[in-house]
């Protein structure tokens, strides 16, 4: 688990990395008082390159007290730690993803009140794998409660969907 521990914290610095750059270069920062839209995507870049470098130093440090113990791991350890991966990964990690792209194709289209709803019903089901009526009730308490909090609350305008439009 560490070498997928070390690669993955090794993605979030450059993910980091990409994301506080390309909000520099191509959207405007503005100042505390005053900030553009690249203002937040910047700082999340920044946080998640140091969250991804304490992650890294964190899985060498493990590594390094686990080895002095002398009880290693065996190669049948490895091998169940590697499908017990890739079975995360087929079951959860790559619905999510597909989930997330599909919310943001969604997002104009259907506007944010269905998209958001289709993608936390969508979320529930197939990476949770929760029952039915617990899915819907998250599904459209989540929605409507952000809706509300980001359009009457912020003042922020939310797409309604150009299909409904």
């Amino acid at each position: 688990m560490n070498r997928a521990e070390k690669v993955s914290s090794i993605v979030l610095i450059a993910f980091g990395l990409f994301v506080a750059f390309y909000s520099r270069q191509y959207l405007k920062l503005g100042k505390m008082i005053t900030p553009g839209a690249g203002f937040l995507p910047y700082w999340i870049g920044i946080a998640l390159v140091v969250l991804g470098a304490i992650w890294f130093f964190k899985t060498l440090l493990a590594r390094t007290g686990s080895g002095a113990g002398g009880g290693g791991s065996d190669a049948g350890d490895a091998a169940a730690e590697g499908k017990a991966l890739r079975g995360r990964i087929l079951t959860k990690f790559l619905p999510g993803v597909l989930l997330v792209i599909l919310y943001a194709w969604l997002f104009e289209k259907a506007g944010y009140l269905v998209s958001t709803a289709l993608l936390m019903f969508g979320w529930q089901k197939l990476v949770e794998k929760e029952g039915w009526l617990k899915t819907a009730v998250i599904a459209m308490l989540s929605a409507g409660c952000m809706y509300t909090l980001f359009s009457y609350l912020l003042k922020v305008y939310l797409p309604t969907g150009t299909w409904f439009s």
